[in-house]
């Protein structure tokens, strides 16, 4: 009897792993920009020069557009001739990979500012009122 419980404990734990692990698990498709930063599958990146995110659950970018938040798939229009392999970047590894990392952008804005001296770029900027 003490047999099969421990059979049937052992059985579910390594399911509950597998499945966590399969949810979890690095993408091979991650962009090669993501990659030369060393970012791992499981964290949203902040740009604090572009006021954008990738998110990588939704593995996309989210961005400041027509007053609000927008997610795409693909790079938004004003970042596709930044080198993102060598742009600034945080990666958000304690952030939940369920969040949305734009929800919590005041904080990651005094956190992490843009730097002043970076090439100036047509760069949606968000209008959030945030505390001081």
């Amino acid at each position: 009897m003490r047999y099969r419980l421990f059979i049937t404990i052992a059985f579910l734990t390594i399911l509950s792993v597998g499945s966590y692990a399969q949810k979890h698990a690095p993408n091979k498709q991650m962009p090669a920009w993501y990659k030369a930063h060393g970012g791992i599958a499981t964290a949203h990146v902040y740009f604090p020069d572009y006021f954008a995110f990738y998110d990588a659950g939704r593995q996309g970018f989210v961005y400041w557009a027509q007053n609000k938040w927008v997610f795409s798939p693909t790079v938004p229009l004003y970042l596709q001739k930044v080198d993102l392999s060598k742009s600034r970047i945080k990666i958000l590894d304690g952030l939940s990979l369920d969040l949305h990392p734009e929800m919590n952008y005041p904080n990651y804005m005094k956190l992490y500012p843009a730097d002043p001296k970076s090439e100036p770029l047509n760069v949606p900027v968000p209008n959030i009122q945030h505390s001081k």
